[in-house]
């Protein structure tokens, strides 16, 4: 196990629970952290319920026990495998308990400036309503990266970077100056634009402004009615982006639920490119 996680510049953070999901999630932290020169750990929170079926308590502590011996010998396997194979720093933890209770006290704990999640497929039920989801976007105040539900991307290298929204990131955040150091490619602005109308239909603008401030962006302006969460997330989609960044809303402007307003919910949902959700 590599332990020099601490000195890389960045660390990623990725939340594991023997999902297909949340394994896409670790593939595209590690293809991030190549790029932004990042360590990674692996964190694991089993319920005690899904492993305990006895009452006796001298069966239930030699089961607890037996599965954490058991869950340890994987995930160090896991780590193991990818840190020899991609040559980055990734060290592991595991613990039973309440499982966003224990991430919520592992990340106070360890403060990871990104951390990575995987994406449920969608059901009608909006994912971003999912209890742990929700509640890092709610309480946690770092980056959160939402992983395509079932995309492995090759790598973030010369990758097209896409802005939903606000351009402005481009400037502020500094792991999207890191990542703008990494591809010649135009980058992408979803911008939806407020009309006295719900009702027109979507409109798209592929011609760059001119102001220095967006200098090498192509610029997809919709205008604001029922159906633009569907066409910003085909259009994204279409563009083969490798990373959407979102920018949290001021706290004047924050939604009741996770700081990010309906329309960008909705699209980020409809979208299977993984979503970097910048920090505050």
């Amino acid at each position: 196990m590599k332990t020099n996680v601490l000195k890389s510049k960045y660390r990623l953070l990725v939340l594991i629970d023997q999902t297909k999901s949340s394994y896409t999630a670790l593939r595209n932290a590690v293809n991030l952290a190549k790029i932004i020169d990042a360590g990674i750990e692996i964190f694991y929170v089993k319920p005690p319920t899904q492993v305990v079926r006895y009452d006796n308590q001298i069966a239930v502590m030699r089961t607890l026990e037996e599965e954490r011996i058991a869950s340890k010998r994987v995930m160090q396997k896991l780590v193991d495998t990818v840190s020899d194979i991609e040559n980055i720093p990734i060290i592991y933890n595991f613990t039973f308990g309440n499982v966003i209770t224990e991430i919520q006290n592992h990340i106070t704990k360890t403060q990871p400036d990104i951390v990575v999640i995987g994406k449920r497929k969608f059901k009608i039920v909006n994912f971003l309503g999912d209890g742990l989801t929700s509640y890092l976007l709610k309480h946690h105040k770092g980056g959160i990266l939402i992983s395509g539900s079932d995309k492995n991307l090759a790598s973030y290298h010369d990758a097209s970077l896409g802005f939903l929204d606000d351009i402005s990131i481009n400037n502020e955040v500094e792991i999207v100056q890191d990542l703008k150091k990494h591809t010649h490619k135009p980058f992408k602005l979803f911008k939806i634009k407020k009309t006295s109308s719900k009702l027109k239909k979507s409109m798209i603008f592929s011609k760059p402004k001119k102001q220095s401030i967006i200098t090498n962006t192509v610029i997809f302006e919709f205008e604001e009615g029922l159906d633009n969460s569907n066409s910003v997330s085909k259009y994204i989609e279409k563009n083969k982006l490798g990373l959407l960044c979102v920018k949290r809303e001021t706290q004047k402007k924050l939604s009741k639920s996770i700081g990010l307003n309906a329309k960008v919910q909705q699209t980020i949902n409809k979208t299977n490119v993984p979503v970097l959700i910048l920090a505050n």
